[in-house]
């Protein structure tokens, strides 16, 4: 009797982080990059672009603590993220097609929620210490913003972490542009 798990396709293409490289490496690279993405955005746009006026002195502190919780909500949904790409925690789902899809957006959703659950946190402790409007409200946006890129950079690297690599150019001897084609 044949199992219809060994017959399926593998539900994580081989190509993924843990499949030859280290998915561990993978979340790090990927978190690293985001942190630097946020950072450098964040020092751009909130030093660079805006003056003293639209962030008063007073605000950056709270500018600040925006990024850091959305570089906070970001790790913790990279880590949740990370997951998806987990070949031995896919490999029970490997059959059935349903309960794979149910696992990946159960995680997407933790990861939503966990980002959810600082920014709720992140406000009560801001309400607590008696924080104005004015200085919540740096806060929220800057962490919406910072959760946004934090997401993009991540998304981005785990899917050129996802890419095979070939030993030679990916455009010689095919017929795509700048290619060379005999």
């Amino acid at each position: 009797m044949t199992s219809t798990r060994a017959n399926s396709p593998d539900p994580v293409p081989a190509t993924a982080p843990s499949a030859g490289r280290d998915l561990g490496s993978a979340l790090l690279r990927a978190f690293v990059r985001a942190a630097v993405v946020v950072v450098a955005s964040g020092a751009v746009v909130g030093v660079g672009l805006f003056p003293a006026a639209v962030l008063p002195l007073e605000a950056v502190p709270f500018y600040g603590a925006g990024l850091a919780a959305a570089l906070l909500a970001g790790m913790v949904a990279l880590l949740l993220h990370g997951r998806i790409y987990d070949r031995r925690a896919n490999a029970i789902y490997a059959g059935d097609g349903r309960l794979l899809a149910q696992r990946l957006q159960s995680l997407l959703a933790a990861a939503l929620g966990a980002k959810l659950a600082i920014l709720v946190l992140s406000f009560f402790v801001l309400r607590a210490c008696g924080v104005k409007f004015a200085d919540t409200a740096t806060f929220a946006v800057t962490f919406a913003g910072g959760a946004l890129l934090c997401q993009l950079a991540t998304a981005m690297s785990l899917a050129r972490s996802m890419q095979p690599r070939s030993s030679s150019s990916g455009l010689a001897g095919t017929g795509a542009p700048g290619g060379n084609v005999p």
